[in-house]
């Protein structure tokens, strides 16, 4: 790759925001359509690790499935692109509190205007051997 074919992080940023909207919208097709052949994506859940699905039918699969479920609601709270990679930071409503959601974030790479890898993490209810 010469360095005018790198991504830059405005092409990763504008796939990524129609990745969103297409999300948000609910619109398979549209989301389909940015989805690398070969991507990856592993879920938040089960802990510690997610559950990868590989490749595109996969993969636009279980993400339509979210988007079938019209009581949830899925807000894109902030998004950091550099070169092919961007984080989002979200929040997934499945009610009308916030404790009826969960706050997370994608590590997302785009590769030629597609989502080839998707790793999703969020905050989870419980507690943590952590320092107070």
């Amino acid at each position: 790759m010469t360095t005018s074919d790198a991504p830059t992080a405005t092409d990763t940023a504008e796939t990524v925001a129609l990745f969103n909207e297409a999300f948000r919208l609910r619109d398979k097709e549209a989301l389909a359509a940015l989805v690398h052949d070969d991507c990856l994506m592993v879920s938040v859940q089960p802990a510690p690790d997610g559950t990868p699905y590989v490749g595109k039918d996969a993969c636009v699969a279980f993400w339509g499935e979210l988007m079938d479920d019209e009581s949830t609601t899925f807000e894109v709270q902030r998004v950091l692109a550099d070169g092919d990679w961007a984080t989002v930071q979200w929040r997934y409503r499945f009610g009308p509190t916030d404790a009826e959601s969960v706050l997370g974030v994608n590590v997302t790479r785009v590769s030629g205007g597609q989502v080839i890898e998707q790793l999703g993490y969020t905050k989870t209810p419980g507690s943590l051997p952590l320092p107070e």
